[in-house]
């Protein structure tokens, strides 16, 4: 960018004086860190290339002729060392971050499901591998969520994800976090009704003289109840706390009994 500056003796009104001159002068704007080495990518190309691949399933080699299209010849390689790059340097870090804050929570949730990877070293593609969830509870702080990769599904992930963790968890029956230390354990009550319904025999879903059948109208009077509660008062803990011990506890002490 070329400005020119006026350097005058005199009136400045009347352009009159001794020795005016103008001078051009080159400015050059501040460039912003490059975000990957000394390449081009800027944080909205990186941002759009993961975005299309992980957000709307396009792979790189797609994306490749995409940028063609627009004028731009990246390699699908060039791309994916933008995501590596990126990863490592930029999410990393801040995963790092909200997995210590997560930790200093009183109380969080965790789950796992099956998750399929190709071309993974040492494993054939039909092997099952896992993907790991866990999530703030509703404490009314912001929530965190972060997922966790594994190839198999052993309690030691959770362990390890976990150390250092000591509040509240809930999970579903699965065995694998039987074993966290300094752990409160809590069991989820969807999980629980789902095997109360499996295990009411045919035709009986409404002979309450079937003990699966009074499992199930614990839980659905549980869950009327603190919908009732979640709806009045949504950001009130306190208050939702004291109506879960005042009409749910002795909903619980009649199903324990």
């Amino acid at each position: 960018m070329i400005e020119y500056y006026s350097q005058s003796y005199g009136c400045p009104s009347c352009k009159e004086g001794l020795g005016d001159t103008e001078k051009p002068v080159i400015v050059k704007s501040q460039v912003p860190a490059a975000l990957v080495g000394k390449g081009p990518a800027s944080a909205s190309a990186v941002a759009w290339t993961m975005y299309q691949k992980y957000a709307n399933g396009l792979p790189l080699y797609r994306q490749e002729k995409d940028w063609k299209q627009y004028g731009a010849q990246i390699s699908r390689t060039t791309l994916a060392n933008w995501i590596i790059y990126c990863s490592q340097n930029y999410f990393q870090p801040m995963y790092d971050y909200f997995h210590r804050e997560l930790l200093k929570r009183e109380f969080a949730m965790a789950d796992e499901t099956r998750v399929q990877v190709l071309n993974e070293e040492g494993r054939r593609a039909q092997t099952q591998s896992f993907m790991w969830l866990f999530r703030s509870g509703e404490d009314g702080l912001p929530a965190i969520i972060l997922y966790g990769y594994s190839p198999t599904r052993s309690g030691s992930h959770a362990k390890e994800f976990l150390e250092g963790y000591h509040g509240y968890l809930e999970t579903d029956d699965y065995q694998g976090y039987n074993n966290l230390p300094g752990i409160r354990r809590c069991s989820c009550w969807a999980h629980i009704r789902r095997y109360f319904i499996d295990a009411v025999p045919k035709g009986k879903q409404y002979d309450y003289s079937q003990p699966a059948v009074q499992g199930v109208q614990y839980c659905n009077r549980l869950f009327a109840i603190e919908d009732s509660i979640n709806q009045k008062y949504p950001g009130d803990f306190e208050k939702r706390k004291q109506l879960r011990l005042e009409k749910e506890k002795p909903v619980l002490e009649a199903f324990w009994s």
